[in-house]
């Protein structure tokens, strides 16, 4: 990676560590009240993108939300949604411990959203 994109690439890493702590505290504070796991996952998830996106426009792309990125940007979430459900699913299989399964699939799943998102602000924003 050079310049912008190294660049982009942190600062999209510190905005993915702020809207992945807000994920993870929702998925386990609903967890912690014996939420059903699916649920609270997808929960966390829908504050998750709301963070992400507004932090991805304004910090990493230097970009103003639009209708046209916001839409791209749910056709992106949704995408990784699917990916992370996989991953959360086969972790709830093998019996992960609660604690672990959000960073571990987050790890799994990260570099695919990245390029998902740089395409969406690149092109549609």
């Amino acid at each position: 990676m050079r310049g912008k994109s190294r660049r982009e690439f942190l600062k999209f890493v510190a905005v993915g560590g702020v809207s992945f702590l807000v994920h993870n505290f929702i998925y386990l504070f609903l967890t912690h009240f014996a939420v059903n796991a699916m649920l609270a996952y997808s929960a966390g998830y829908v504050s998750w993108a709301a963070t992400n996106f507004l932090l991805s426009n304004y910090i990493t792309f230097h970009t103003r939300p639009t209708i046209k990125s916001a839409v791209g940007f749910v056709v992106s979430a949704c995408l990784y949604y699917l990916i992370q459900l996989v991953g959360f699913t086969l972790c709830r299989w093998l019996a992960v411990p609660d604690v672990i399964i959000t960073p571990l699939v987050y790890t799994i799943a990260f570099p695919a959203n990245f390029f998902m998102v740089r395409y969406v602000f690149r092109r549609w924003a």
